[in-house]
């Protein structure tokens, strides 16, 4: 089986408008793939000879590496569940705004919480460059622009969900605690360019 054959049933079910497999769980899938590729590239460093007084560290990044990838792969479920809550809450809004604040304030949460796992990835990408297999410097560029692109998309649902709660002191906290994850997004992002 080719890897273009492996793959296309994942995106047939998000093209599929029955299943509900929205941008949440490409984020989820995304984290997931970067925490590969970060697996990948320890793989490649361990057991090389030119990279032996780097091996514990390389480890340790592996095995952080496999429990987000895990937790990023849990992501696309909990997404769903997310989204459905929000549609349902959506349909009643009227009847029952609490029920749709309620539901939006948990999506927002939900990607805080996410942000946070791509910011934990994105130190893994720093942690990597460092020590990792230098013949894969583009997959630690990679890396970093998909652990960063998570935030990114993460922090937009945010911003989506926030406009229907009404809530002002909620929506200024969670703006606070998310701008914060952002800034460190952005250092980290940053100085893994400076590093090249």
């Amino acid at each position: 089986m080719t890897h273009k054959e492996k793959i296309k049933p994942i995106l047939d079910d998000l093209e599929d408008k029955e299943i509900e497999f929205a941008g949440g769980s490409v984020v989820g899938m995304m984290l997931s793939i970067t925490n590969s590729l970060i697996n990948y590239i320890c793989n490649l460093t361990i057991g090389k000879k030119k990279y032996e007084a780097v091996q514990q560290e390389v480890l340790a990044i592996k095995e952080n590496a496999e429990m987000l990838r895990n937790e990023a792969l849990d992501i696309i479920d909990q997404d769903k569940d997310v989204l459905e809550k929000i549609l349902a809450g959506y349909k009643k809004r009227k009847e029952d705004p609490e029920r749709y604040e309620k539901a939006n304030k948990e999506a927002v949460k939900f990607c805080i919480q996410v942000t946070e796992k791509g910011v934990e990835t994105l130190k893994l990408v720093e942690r990597i460059t460092k020590v990792g297999n230098r013949m894969l410097a583009s997959d630690f560029e990679i890396s970093g622009i998909y652990a960063f692109a998570s935030v990114e998309a993460s922090i937009v649902n945010i911003e989506i969900n926030l406009k229907a709660i009404q809530d002002e002191k909620f929506k200024i906290e969670m703006k606070k605690n998310y701008s914060k994850i952002y800034e460190e997004a952005k250092r980290l992002r940053e100085k893994m360019k400076n590093r090249q």
